[in-house]
C-alpha cells in the first residue's frame, strides 16, 4: 500500500489539532505549529487525495479552526506544503506544486541559503536541477537529507510526542458517603472529564483504576480492564458500578480518584466481509452482570488443566472473549466432553475381566471397544485413588466415560 501523509498547520493548540487528526489516523505527531499524521489507505475509503484533504479541512471548519491542509506522499512534503498554504485544503499529485516552494521553506542555514540566492537558485525546482554529486561534494553527506526531501523520498518516522501515559481525576467529598451508588452522578462527571481529555489527545483506554479513601483511614482500589479500547462513558459507568458492587467498600467513602491509561483507539471498520457480531461492550457488561448473580469466580473462559482429575478444567475469571474478528486457520479436530450432572447410574456386565455391556435409564447396549483402567486423581498426595475410570464405545450410541466408585458404576459423561 502506498504511503500517504497529511499535515495541518494552524494557530490552534496541539491537543485540539491532535483530536482532529485522531478522526483520520492513529500515527500522529504534534509539531510546534501544527500536526502531521499518516493517512495511508484513506484513498480507498474517501477518494482522491483532494477528497482526503477536503474531508480534513471540513472537520476543521466544523470545529471553527482556521488552518492549512496538505496531503502528499511524504511527511516532510506535507509539512512544507501546509506551511506555505493560505487556509485552503490542498493535495499534491505531481512535482509541480512542490517544485514552486521557496528554498527558505527547507530550513537551510543562512549562509547556504545566501549562496543559492546569489546563484539564482530560489525554489525547490531550481535546486532539483543541480547535479546531486556536486551538492554532496560541496556541502557534504549531511546534505543528502535535503536532497531526499526535495525528491520527496525522505523517510520520516512519526513519533507521537505525548509524554503522559495516563490521566487522572479526583474528588474530595464534603460528607462521607455510605453507599457507592450515591456517587454515580459524581463519577459520571469525572468520567466525562477524563474521556474528553483522552479524545483531545486522540487516545482511548481499556484500563481504568478506581481508588477510594475511606472514613476509617484505609483505602480500597479497583482495577478494571477490558479487551478493547472504548470512550463510551455510559459503558464505563455501568462497568464501574458492577465492579464495585461485587466487593463493596468496608467503610464510608471520603474521596474518590479515577485514572485512565492511554491506548490506541479501536478502528470503526472491522472488515467488509466480517460476520456481524454483538458489540464487545454488550458482552462485557453481560459477563459482569452474571458475575454479580453467580459469583465472580463462576464466570470466565474455561481452561483445560493438564491433570487426571474428575473435571480437569478451571475458569479464568479475568479472561473473556475479545469480540474481535480473527483469521480462520486450519486446525486439527478437537474432541469435546460433556459431563452428566448428576452422573447416570449404570448396570455393567463383565466377562473374562472385560466390559461386555452397560445399561442406564437413558440408553444401553454392547460395548464395542474400551480403554482403561485409569485412576481419576493424579494428585496422589491429596487423596487415595479410590475411583476407577474407562472410556467405552457403546454400539449404536457413542463413546462414554464409565466410572466405578466402590461397588457402584456410573456414566459420568459423553465424548462429542
Amino acid at each position: 500500500m502506498p504511503e500517504l501523509y497529511a499535515c495541518i498547520i494552524s494557530s490552534a493548540k496541539g491537543d485540539i489539532l491532535a483530536a482532529v487528526a485522531g478522526q483520520f489516523a492513529h500515527a500522529i505527531e504534534v509539531l510546534d505549529d501544527g500536526v502531521v499524521f499518516d493517512v495511508s489507505g484513506l484513498e480507498r475509503l474517501i477518494g482522491t487525495r483532494q477528497d482526503v484533504a477536503a474531508k480534513i479541512l471540513g472537520e476543521l471548519e466544523r470545529r471553527n479552526i482556521d488552518g492549512s491542509v496538505a496531503v502528499t506522499d511524504t511527511a516532510d512534503a506535507a509539512i512544507l506544503l501546509a506551511r506555505e498554504g493560505d487556509g485552503r485544503g490542498r493535495a499534491i499529485q505531481d512535482a509541480g506544486l512542490f517544485a514552486k516552494l521557496p528554498l527558505a521553506s527547507l530550513e537551510l542555514d543562512a549562509d547556504t541559503l545566501g549562496v543559492f540566492h546569489d546563484l539564482g537558485i530560489t525554489t525547490v525546482e531550481h535546486l532539483h536541477a543541480v547535479p546531486r554529486d556536486e551538492l554532496k561534494a560541496r556541502y557534504g553527506r549531511e546534505f543528502d537529507i535535503v536532497i531526499k526531501r526535495i525528491e520527496q523520498r525522505a523517510g520520516r518516522l512519526l513519533t507521537p510526542n505525548v509524554a503522559e501515559t495516563d490521566v487522572s481525576w479526583s474528588y474530595e467529598l464534603d460528607q462521607h458517603v455510605e453507599d457507592f451508588e450515591q456517587l454515580i452522578f459524581v463519577i459520571n462527571h469525572g468520567l466525562g472529564t477524563l474521556l474528553t481529555s483522552l479524545a483531545h489527545l486522540a487516545k482511548s483506554t481499556e484500563h481504568l483504576d478506581i481508588e477510594m479513601r475511606l472514613a476509617n483511614g484505609r483505602s480500597c482500589k479497583y482495577e478494571i480492564k477490558t479487551s478493547f479500547p472504548t470512550l463510551d462513558r455510559s459503558f464505563w459507568l455501568k462497568l464501574i458500578d458492577l465492579r464495585v458492587s461485587l466487593n463493596a467498600p468496608e467503610a464510608a467513602i471520603a474521596a474518590v480518584r479515577l485514572t485512565t491509561h492511554f491506548t490506541r483507539p479501536r478502528p470503526d471498520q472491522r472488515g467488509l466481509y466480517a460476520v456481524s457480531r454483538p458489540e464487545p461492550e454488550s458482552l462485557l457488561l453481560t459477563a459482569n452482570k452474571l458475575k454479580k448473580l453467580v459469583g465472580e469466580k463462576n464466570v470466565g473462559v474455561p481452561l483445560v488443566v493438564n491433570q487426571r482429575i474428575a473435571e480437569p478444567f478451571t475458569l479464568d475469571a479475568e479472561r473473556l472473549p475479545t469480540g474481535v474478528e480473527g483469521t480462520f486457520t486450519k486446525r486439527s479436530p478437537v474432541i469435546a466432553f460433556n459431563y452428566f450432572r448428576p452422573p447416570q447410574r449404570a448396570d455393567v456386565v463383565i466377562e473374562n475381566r472385560r466390559i461386555v455391556s452397560i445399561r442406564t435409564r437413558e440408553f444401553g447396549g454392547e460395548v464395542v471397544n474400551s480403554s482403561g483402567v485409569w485412576r481419576t486423581s493424579s494428585r496422589w498426595w491429596e487423596r487415595p485413588w479410590a475411583v476407577q475410570e474407562w472410556d467405552v464405545e457403546v454400539h449404536g450410541h457413542g463413546v462414554y466415560r464409565l466410572s466405578k466408585r466402590g461397588g457402584d458404576w456410573f456414566v459420568v459423561g459423553e465424548y462429542d
